[in-house]
């Protein structure tokens, strides 16, 4: 009987600790690409977990360093084309840590520490270009007016389920529409309000 009630102790421990709540909201691209500190293109050449406390057995307090090299720069990176870079995320993805695979490239979006540390964690956008859509890849890669990056510096518009001309994310749209609003549109501030354009399928 005390065996039972120690496993099943034992048991519920190792839920509690490994299921931590890692729960993203919706935002669109958009969204992140102009909330994001630095969106890179790069390959992952190399992986090295720093380990936490020695019982830290689920890597709570781990880090994980990845090496990217840059192969194209978005926004934020000072780091030349071909130079590396070193970004950073949590131990485990309880806590949102990302994996990535060494040899295969990304495009993330991320975030800078105090120290200026880049860091990823599961809700940043961090995606293969093969899994992309013909418009997100194009939004990403230009940098004229349909563009994530012209939209984010000129008078940015308000992306959101509040929002009027490019409403997003709202319970009531549905996942399909949300899904296509972000493979497809982009947000676009005209002579008078902001609207989606490209979204005649969504």
């Amino acid at each position: 009987m005390i065996r039972n009630v120690l496993q099943l102790i034992i048991v519920l421990s190792w839920m509690t600790t490994s299921i931590q709540s890692c729960f993203c909201g919706t935002e669109h691209p958009q969204v992140q690409f102009c909330e994001a500190h630095y969106v890179l293109y790069g390959k992952v050449i190399n992986e090295t977990l720093i380990p936490g406390p020695r019982d830290d057995y689920y890597n709570n307090y781990a880090t994980w360093e990845y090496t990217f090299t840059v192969i194209f720069r978005m926004k934020g990176v000072t780091e030349r084309v071909g130079q590396d870079v070193v970004i950073e995320t949590a131990g485990n993805d309880a806590r949102c840590g990302v994996r990535f695979t060494v040899g295969q490239s990304y495009i993330i979006m991320g975030q800078n520490n105090t120290d200026g540390q880049k860091t990823i964690y599961n809700c940043n956008f961090h995606e293969q270009l093969g899994d992309m859509s013909p418009s997100q890849t194009f939004y990403l890669f230009s940098r004229g007016s349909y563009s994530y990056f012209r939209n984010c510096r000129r008078r940015r518009c308000k992306i959101g389920p509040d929002s009027i001309g490019c409403r997003y994310g709202d319970m009531n749209a549905g996942y399909r529409t949300a899904s296509c609003l972000a493979k497809r549109a982009l947000c676009q501030r005209g002579r008078r309000r902001c609207l989606w354009v490209n979204n005649e399928t969504c």
